[in-house]
């Protein structure tokens, strides 16, 4: 028992659990960025755009309208029908609002509900590697066991079916997915999210699909729901948000579709964990979700117009390689060639340049030799900042 002394010197022991789950890699460089008010920061992955004018409208007039009691814990009826249609229009699936949507604090409230429901202490989960730093956050969180499968740049950053094969063994309980993903911008092919459904079935696995980048797609390419293929929506658990893609992350919005059992588990642990979602967001949600869309195009446009010149831009540094992300808003770019490790690199761009990007190995062991650059900056914010990786970059080189 610890002793009055020892807890009044602040000496309480944190839990195993919590020591084990690791400090955001992301939010480190945030942090030292903040210290440094004239750097150019490209740590953090959230739109520079506001969110659109009806959404807002929407949000001012439901405060006046008196949107602010408690919601029920599913989220309002009006904004899961609006999410089946979304779903069925936009992603293939077909939900019923009664019983197979939650409305979420965005994203990762989603992640956090989903694998609560699913995973027991000691199931194994494999995640992608690099990949979002969150997913193993959370399997820690809730007693699972992180099995962190590669994903490689010769292969686009994508799963290969060869390699998760390997990883599964009889205490796998979920493949997470996320396509686009985060940090590489990858993006799966329809024939890829075959393969994983096959694997799923094959093994058995609940599949949890982060889709949170799903509008932010280029060159033509499709995004493909796993849970739209054929026997895969009883084993799927799809995760959205509207931060991305309507340029909302305060908003703290986001939702799950899955099979009625784990969202009813989900519905009942809302309650312990948030109660609710903010009762004139989802009003908001709504006009976001139903109302006019040319303001994503717009959006996507633009970021792609930043991407290609991100790429470019890197690809013209000495040392520096960058093969051209599909999706999200991230270049995931190589540094092997400087002969430093990425957080070596990272430091040495924000101390000699000012320039903030996040490390590769925030993102997983494998991330090592490479920088994550969010280019959900403004074209003259990435030109100031490729200017100054290009100087420091030629610093480090002596």
């Amino acid at each position: 028992m610890l002793s009055n002394e020892t807890l009044s010197k602040g000496s309480i022991m944190a839990s195993r659990r919590a020591q084990e789950v690791p400090w955001s890699g992301i939010r480190k460089m945030f942090e030292l960025a903040a210290k440094e008010p004239d750097a150019v920061t490209f740590a953090v992955g959230q739109p520079d755009f506001a969110t659109p004018r009806h959404i807002v409208e929407a949000g001012q007039r439901a405060l006046e309208e008196g949107y602010t009691r408690y919601a029920p814990g599913l989220g309002y009826l009006a904004l899961r029908e609006a999410i089946a249609r979304k779903v069925w229009r936009d992603n293939k699936m077909e939900a019923d609002p009664q019983t197979e949507i939650v409305v979420t604090v965005g994203a990762m409230e989603g992640l956090l509900l989903s694998l609560m429901a699913a995973v027991d202490p000691g199931d194994e989960v494999i995640i992608p590697d690099p990949g979002y730093t969150n997913y193993e956050s959370v399997v820690r969180v809730i007693n699972g066991v992180p099995v962190s499968v590669p994903v490689r740049e010769e292969n686009d950053f994508r799963y290969s079916p060869d390699d998760v094969e390997r990883a599964i063994t009889e205490r796998t309980k979920v493949l997470v997915l996320n396509s686009p993903a985060n940090p590489t911008g990858a993006v799966m092919l329809k024939s890829d999210v075959e393969q994983m459904a096959d694997i799923a079935q094959r093994h058995n696995l609940i599949v949890l699909s982060d889709e949170a980048y799903e509008k932010l797609i280029y060159g033509g390419l499709e995004h493909v729901s796993i849970a739209s293929l054929p026997g895969m929506k009883g084993r799927t658990v799809s995760v959205y948000t509207l931060s991305k893609t309507y340029a909302m992350t305060g908003w703290r919005v986001g939702f799950v579709v899955g099979g009625e059992r784990l969202i009813d588990q989900m519905h009942k642990m809302q309650e312990g964990v948030v109660s609710c979602v903010a009762s004139f967001v989802q009003q908001a949600a709504i006009a976001a979700l139903d109302g006019p869309q040319e303001c994503v195009g717009e959006m996507v446009a633009e970021y792609d117009v930043r991407r290609k010149f991100i790429v470019r831009a890197l690809n013209e540094i000495e040392g520096i390689s960058c093969v051209e992300p599909k999706g999200a808003f991230y270049a995931f770019p190589n540094i092997s060639a400087l002969g430093r490790s990425s957080s070596e690199v990272a430091m040495s761009l924000l101390e000699t340049s000012k320039v903030v990007c996040v490390p590769g190995t925030a993102f997983g062991f494998q991330g090592e030799g490479y920088l994550r650059i969010s280019y959900a900056s403004s074209l003259q914010d990435l030109e100031e900042g490729a200017r100054r990786i290009r100087d420091g970059v030629r610093k480090l080189q002596g």
